[in-house]
């Protein structure tokens, strides 16, 4: 079993790169490309603090792109708020292609989404005030069971959910959270009721999971197989299109049967709009150039990053219009109720 699910994630794999060269060809003949002309560093706003997947994922590109552009690519960290200091941040810088925003799917869908169901403006457009350049990668969630709850496998848990309505407790790292919103698609998708417990953070709904006050968890892949190696956990599903390489065993909720359960958190590049588009075009080449390269694959990948997401600007506006619409629809459907 471990070494037919090891070949799946290898050939996962293939398919990724498979697509990421023809994203590559998709460039070959692009005239854009010439014209544009880096003449001083690209200022790189990364709206997390430094460590963690996220940052890393951006500081190995900016490394890498500084090589490709022949530019310095400058990271410039400004954490906190979702993402809207940094938002504000960059979009007052000029719109002449050296200027770049790593943006998520927290705040570039998940966040504007919430805060438009709240009815409280942002002091931004996400959707007009940015364009999408490329996706990097990103890093699936996955549905994990306390060890104190005696839940071996993701169908146990829908059917234990199944079986007690409003009797299971799932944490998460607050309100309007990813977390929380896998938790609550599940409950649509499958069919079921349990109770959304909000925590202040990683950490505490993390404890929460081990002592066994939530009887399961949507969290990070990274995070939970710390917890697993220790006992404390069992991860039951991967909420993603492939299997993990850190959990090759474990199956995606699509072979599960439920193909639209993917809590794939993305990490993309946005240029401010009005930038001229062959500098939009040249950054998102030299990402997909990025991408095809074994250093970089294996340095995020060992730090649980999926790649082979990377591809031109239309394909990255393809799935932002596909998540507001998806997450818009999850939110309303759920029903969520904000502390004021």
């Amino acid at each position: 079993m471990k070494k037919s699910a090891t070949n799946l994630s290898r050939r996962a794999g293939l398919a990724s790169l498979a697509g990421l060269a023809l994203a590559a060809g998709l460039f070959a003949h692009a005239p854009a490309w010439a014209q544009a002309r880096f003449t001083k560093p690209i200022r790189f706003i990364v709206p997390y603090p430094p460590g963690g997947p996220t940052d890393l994922t951006g500081r190995v590109f900016a490394e890498r792109l500084s090589t490709i552009l022949g530019t310095p690519v400058i990271v410039e960290n400004k954490p906190g708020a979702q993402g809207v200091p940094a938002m504000q941040q960059f979009l007052q810088i000029p719109a002449d292609g050296h200027a770049i925003y790593f943006g998520t799917l927290s705040t570039q869908v998940v966040f504007p989404v919430i805060s438009a169901y709240r009815k409280q403006a942002l002091p931004y457009d996400a959707r007009k005030d940015v364009v999408p350049v490329s996706l990097m990668g990103g890093s699936a969630l996955a549905f994990a069971s306390s060890t104190k709850a005696n839940i071996g496998s993701f169908k146990e848990l829908i059917a234990a959910a199944k079986a007690n309505p409003g009797k299971l407790n799932f944490g998460s790292d607050g309100i309007g959270s990813l977390t929380h919103l896998g938790g609550e698609m599940l409950n649509q998708m499958a069919g079921m009721q349990t109770v959304h417990i909000p925590y202040k953070g990683t950490a505490e709904f993390t404890q929460a999971l081990i002592s066994g006050d939530i009887q399961y968890a949507c969290s990070g892949i990274v995070g939970l197989s710390t917890l697993q190696k220790s006992g404390k956990a069992k991860v039951l599903a991967i909420a993603g299109e492939h299997r993990s390489d850190l959990f090759p065993d474990v199956p995606t909720t699509g072979e599960l049967g439920y193909p639209g359960l993917d809590l794939t958190s993305w990490f993309g590049v946005f240029m401010k709009a009005g930038t001229p588009k062959p500098y939009v075009d040249a950054v998102a080449k030299a990402i997909v150039q990025a991408s095809l390269e074994p250093e970089v694959i294996q340095r995020l990948s060992a730090a649980g990053v999926t790649m082979g997401m990377s591809g031109t600007p239309e394909q990255f506006q393809t799935r932002l219009d596909t998540d507001f619409k998806r997450w818009s629809g999850v939110v309303e459907k759920a029903a969520i109720k904000f502390e004021n």
